[in-house]
């Protein structure tokens, strides 16, 4: 049996070649997301360009002066407001301080002392301020009210053009959306342009190469292009018609793999086949039907896949009796003479443990 055997290599070797796979997807994974980011990033529709080209300018304009009228209103109302409050505090200190010189005459005239001019002057120059500072406040008072009043009046105006512009910026919107849809579609059929066609090399490569030597590369590469074309159909395309192509898709690959495996019982491959046989003798189990090899020491025992290894024999059962076997459950012959040196082998394996003869390994069939 002349086979091309497969060298695995040490279980080191193995892991590298499982961590360089992984780390070729991620970075195949983001070459193509910098690749479709970049077509992703051309400009679309500008909304605020369609809205001037569209939109009444005698509106936009109006709304431009009312914005501008309300935000100086209450720039005045703060600036008043805040003149306002000094004035406050400023009475109510002349206040106090009129306060504090009124009781100090009042003593004093309890003590037969006539108030200086000094201080009679101080107080009335107190009251005087004092008296200033209330009308000030009072203007000031008077001018608040009637910026309030102006301010409600534009903000009144306000709303009333801002519904009018809402009213016409609705078939705005509706044809920036037209315009956003349609840059949205171009974008999506630039990238599946470009990943689609990879996706059918990575097919090709797979269907011809994946048991190949360079498999795990193609895998690699495959997964990369796979789940960048997922991520773009989730992307773009509506969710009632993406849940569609994935299940469609699932239900392909799951088909496609049930196909394989049915193929593969029908029309087994050989080193299947070989690996499938040599399980099974070292369970000492008929490859066909699994019915147990009842022969030498284990021709009275009883045992499953499970229990064969904690199988033990006495040291009288420990010679093996050499001679053919048939399955008798099934009718296949498990072991017969090597035609070369005479010795009992195996039927389903290739070679002849005693004399190394290989012979062509047939699938055998249920009877």
């Amino acid at each position: 049996m002349n086979e091309t055997r497969k060298n695995k290599g040490p279980w080191a070797h193995r892991f590298l070649i499982v961590l360089f796979s992984v780390t070729t997807v991620i970075l195949c994974s983001w070459l193509l997301s910098f690749v479709v980011d970049d077509i992703g990033s051309w400009p679309g529709p500008d909304y605020e360009e369609l809205e001037k080209r569209l939109l009444d300018p005698a509106l936009a304009q109006t709304q431009q002066s009312l914005e501008d009228q309300v935000a100086e209103t209450k720039r005045q109302l703060s600036a008043e407001s805040n003149r306002q409050n000094l004035l406050r505090d400023s009475t109510a200190s002349s206040q106090k301080t009129m306060d504090q010189l009124l009781e100090f005459q009042r003593l004093s005239l309890q003590k037969n002392v006539t108030p200086s001019a000094e201080e009679q002057q101080t107080l009335a120059e107190s009251q005087q301020h004092f008296l200033s500072n209330q009308k000030q406040y009072q203007s000031l008072n008077q001018s608040i009210v009637q910026r309030n009043d102006r301010l409600t009046h534009l903000e009144d105006e306000q709303r009333d053009l801002d519904a009018r512009i809402k009213t016409q910026q609705r078939p705005i919107q509706d044809t920036f959306d037209s315009l956003w849809n349609r840059h949205e579609f171009k974008i999506a059929i630039l990238k599946l342009a470009l990943l689609l066609p990879l996706l059918m090399v990575a097919v090709g490569l797979f269907l011809k190469f994946r048991g190949g030597t360079y498999a795990p590369l193609i895998y690699a590469l495959g997964i990369a292009v796979v789940l960048k074309v997922a991520q773009v159909m989730h992307e773009y395309f509506p969710s009632r018609y993406f849940k569609y192509v994935l299940i469609l898709t699932a239900l392909a690959i799951v088909v496609w793999i049930l196909i394989s495996l049915l193929r593969m019982i029908a029309f087994p491959h050989k080193d299947w086949l070989l690996r499938q046989y040599r399980e099974a003798y070292e369970h000492f189990l008929c490859p066909i039907c699994t019915y147990p090899i009842r022969r030498g020491p284990l021709k009275y025992r009883f045992w499953t896949r499970r229990t064969i290894k904690t199988m033990s024999c006495s040291s009288s059962e420990n010679v093996l009796e050499e001679t053919a076997y048939t399955c008798p459950a099934c009718s296949t012959r498990l072991h017969e003479k090597c035609s070369q040196c005479g010795e009992i082998r195996p039927s389903l394996l290739p070679t002849c443990q005693n004399c190394g003869q290989t012979k062509i390994l047939e699938p055998v069939a249920l009877p």
